[in-house]
């Protein structure tokens, strides 16, 4: 057997994290690795001191750390441990670290990035949009955290996509949490003209979001005499087969976007780097997809 690999996560809770371990025990099993998963919290201490005590112990020490990182930057030193220990480390969502550096320092150590292209994702959103969204209209974009690399840059393709475009698109950022996304749409409800809705679609950097901005809808439509409320569309992005996929199936979300599961495939590289010794590339990105595709989506009433 080639040898025994960990992968840290960051939330056991989370749908979409659970699918990424699935996956990477599935490609571990195929290349005949032991993937050990544990899941580290968003504390960045508690993150970091989790994959040290796997560096540390000899008898724990995998060959190589598959991460799903807390936060966008402050991990390069644990990095750097893990190659000194000659533990290979990949990446499985973009950082700001300088990990060029240690690549320089142990260039016999993999340390690799293999994650979504969360610009893409942002453009996908934004060409969303442009087949949703008629002239004239208001689109309200909820964003995640702005220390999160990937929500920025979710929100740099979604505007790059929707440069020059004959709607208007207000952000509000921003937190992951989805009872922010309610508050932010009870906020704007509040200025609603009667008989006029303020934005004609809610559009939010992941699913979670896009259910706290539908809940929101649903109790204006219900407490107050404003039932043009229930006519606005929410739009959502991870697609995960039981959130946000199942959401579109059943009419509650009008689209949202499907990110790449990136855990088999960086298991897969890892791979095929210790069998046959073939390093994978600094930064490997894989793009997301609109569902429903893009063609089949129509504009809103």
């Amino acid at each position: 057997m080639p040898g025994r690999i960990a992968l840290a996560l960051v939330d056991e809770t989370n749908t979409f994290q659970q699918l990424l371990k699935a996956d990477a025990e599935a490609s571990g099993r195929r290349a005949g690795l032991e993937v050990e998963t544990l899941f580290t919290g968003e504390s960045l201490a508690e993150h970091i001191g989790a994959l040290r005590r796997l560096i540390v112990a000899p008898e724990r020490r995998p060959r190589a750390l598959l991460v799903m990182a807390v936060r966008d930057h402050g991990l390069d030193k644990v990095v750097r441990e893990a190659a000194a220990a000659g533990v290979h480390f990949v990446f499985l969502n973009a950082v700001e670290d300088d990990l060029d550096a240690v690549r320089r320092e142990f260039p016999a150590v993999c340390v690799s990035t293999v994650c979504p292209d969360e610009v893409e994702t942002g453009r996908v959103q934004g060409r969303q949009m442009r087949a949703l969204v008629p002239a004239g209209r208001r689109v309200l974009y909820i964003q995640g955290s702005p220390r999160s690399l990937a929500s920025r840059q979710r929100t740099a393709g979604m505007q790059e996509a929707t440069q020059g475009a004959p709607f208007e698109v207000v952000l509000a950022g921003g937190d992951w949490n989805p009872a922010f996304a309610g508050r932010t749409v009870r906020e704007w409800l509040r200025f609603a003209v009667s008989g006029r809705r303020p934005f004609d679609l809610v559009c939010c950097q992941n699913d979670h979001l896009a259910g706290g901005a539908l809940e929101a809808l649903a109790a204006a439509a219900a407490e107050s005499k404003q039932p043009e409320t229930a006519r606005i569309a929410v739009s959502g992005c991870d697609g995960a087969p039981e959130i946000g996929q199942k959401m579109v199936r059943d009419g509650r979300l009008v689209a949202t976007v499907v990110l790449p599961r990136v855990a088999g495939p960086a298991v897969d590289e890892i791979a095929a780097f210790l069998a046959r010794g073939e390093k994978p590339a600094p930064v490997i990105t894989h793009a997301a997809t609109s569902l429903p595709p893009l063609a089949d989506l129509k504009p809103l009433a």
